[in-house]
């Protein structure tokens, strides 16, 4: 189990020198592109490996080993995000701007992007695990909802992880619900969903069952002959 954690965690955060690498051979080729421009190539790539990343999580049948691995991504996240924050408001950056021409400032910026974006992945497909680690910790609250209206204003997460953005904030209770907001992974929605299924195949059958009754009765209507009647 420990080592699945190592290799897990490892995969999500290596993952974040390899595709720096792509981007400065990307930015040596397209000199006239923005530094946020191909951050977000960055980022994008970086999405669909923390997607996966989660997906493998989710798929731990075992409840305790996935709570112990939701556990320890959880600790890294804001090991990284409340670090994070705090350079970034050391130097200065405002939302909306170019991004910095430093490595070091632009790498605290994406530390904040990228665990944001994690930590939302887990929140909605590991929902009942994630809020019993994540609501008791006022720290950690403080620093994801600053990390989201920071991303949020930034314009960094659009398409998918706009969606993602504004879900979370939904989860999270940050803005409000829309009318028809439902997280399908949580567990109370999971079994909600199963008695309606439940209930429905019970009033399918009830009403074949109806219907057999009907013929039967129908068949039996009508004077029938006996053998001396003729």
């Amino acid at each position: 189990m420990l080592k699945f954690c190592v290799i897990l965690i490892l995969s999500i955060y290596v993952l974040q020198v390899a595709t720096a690498e792509e981007v400065k051979q990307k930015a040596a080729k397209n000199s006239k592109i923005s530094r946020k421009d191909l951050y977000k190539y960055g980022f994008k790539l970086k999405r669909s490996e923390q997607i996966e990343a989660v997906k493998r999580i989710v798929k731990i049948e075992d409840y305790s080993k996935r709570y112990s691995m939701v556990k320890i991504v959880l600790e890294q996240i804001f090991k990284v995000l409340l670090n994070a924050k705090i350079k970034v408001i050391e130097f200065g950056y405002i939302p909306g701007e170019e991004f910095p021409e430093s490595q070091a400032e632009l790498d605290e910026l994406g530390h904040v992007f990228e665990n944001v974006a994690l930590f939302g992945d887990l929140l909605l497909r590991c929902p009942d695990i994630t809020h019993k680690l994540y609501d008791p910790i006022q720290q950690w609250q403080v620093a994801m909802n600053w990390g989201i209206v920071f991303s949020n204003e930034t314009a960094i997460f659009d398409g998918a992880n706009a969606t993602l953005l504004d879900l979370v904030a939904q989860e999270l209770d940050i803005i409000p619900r829309d009318e028809n907001y439902v997280n399908p992974y949580k567990e109370a929605t999971i079994k909600a969903e199963q008695k309606r299924l439940r209930e429905k195949e019970e009033s399918k059958k009830r009403k074949e069952n109806e219907k057999k009754h009907k013929k039967k009765t129908k068949k039996r209507k009508g004077p029938r002959l006996g053998g001396g009647e003729l």
